[in-house]
């Protein structure tokens, strides 16, 4: 299935469920976001996030959304002066679409600040996160190495990446930097997180290069895998929201309320709420690394 035909099924299904909940209440709710613009006097705008990616932010069985990420975007929204954001949570899939269709203006997503990105919407100079990407092994298997230059070199295979994403971005990049030691960056689309931690409990795979702000060790931990992270990460990425290009008044407006929340602690509070650190630290280390 190409990327064309993908974005439509999943405009589609996006579709149908909106019409499948406005046959279930969904008329009372829009009157009531209507009412609630009216009253506060704010344009109200959607704003997308993850509905499957614990602990940025997910939705659990009883409906509830909740997270990192959904935490960081409630503090803004009692930043902004003239908008208020929408809290809609969908698959990540979803989101990419209404992104680009412009139905959502903002989205957050662990998202990585890149030129594609940079060219396609706003983003606010202020990140909402940290993110560093770190190479996953077995226990067992790790303490044969230190980075994943030695994995490499030792015959070991990756975890497939998904195309064209963050992490397919940074192996690509980490790659012609190392000579291109890899003849090609592994990829496959859909994988689950339980699924690449799966093959690499089988012994499929050997490694996975992944985010270290998704909660993967919390699932390895409940899969009774156990999971470390090699001593060297690939690299530390700020994450930062994105803004329909349309929308400068608003990214504006989020970028504002964004300094306050990093100047003021709230985004440190809110990281050691999720992760019982401050995840800001991990730049301050990468540099002085550097």
């Amino acid at each position: 299935m190409n990327k064309k035909t993908k974005i439509a099924a999943a405009a589609l299904i996006s579709f149908l469920a909106a019409g499948l909940i406005a046959g279930c209440g969904g008329d009372k709710k829009a009157a009531s976001s209507a009412a609630s613009a009216a009253a506060d006097g704010k344009k109200h705008v959607k704003v997308v996030l993850s509905s499957t990616e614990r602990p940025l932010s997910w939705t659990d069985e009883n409906g509830r959304t909740q997270g990192y990420e959904y935490d960081i975007l409630e503090a803004v929204n009692k930043n902004l002066k003239g908008y208020h954001l929408d809290l809609q949570a969908v698959p990540p899939e979803t989101q990419d679409v209404m992104m680009e269709s412009g139905d959502a203006k903002v989205a957050a997503g662990g998202y990585y600040r890149t030129p594609r990105r940079e060219k396609d919407y706003i983003v606010p100079k202020t990140p909402i996160g940290v993110s560093s990407v770190e190479v996953y092994m077995s226990k067992e298997n790790a303490a044969k190495y230190h980075s994943l230059e030695d994995v490499i070199k030792g015959g070991g295979k990756l975890v497939p990446n998904t195309p064209n994403g963050g992490i397919y971005k940074v192996l690509t990049d980490w790659n012609k930097e190392h000579n291109n030691i890899l003849k090609e960056v592994p990829i496959q689309d859909g994988l689950t997180p339980a699924e690449r931690l799966s093959s690499l409990k089988s012994g499929q795979y050997d490694a996975l290069v992944y985010p270290n702000n998704l909660g993967v060790e919390d699932i390895a931990k409940a899969m009774n895998l156990d999971l470390v992270a090699l001593d060297k990460p690939i690299k530390v990425n700020e994450t930062v929201l994105i803004v329909n290009k349309d929308e400068k008044e608003l990214a504006n407006e989020i970028e504002a309320a964004l300094e306050k929340l990093s100047k003021d602690g709230t985004l440190k509070q809110i990281s050691e709420k999720w992760y019982h650190r401050n995840l800001f630290d991990q730049l301050d280390e990468a540099n002085a690394q550097k």
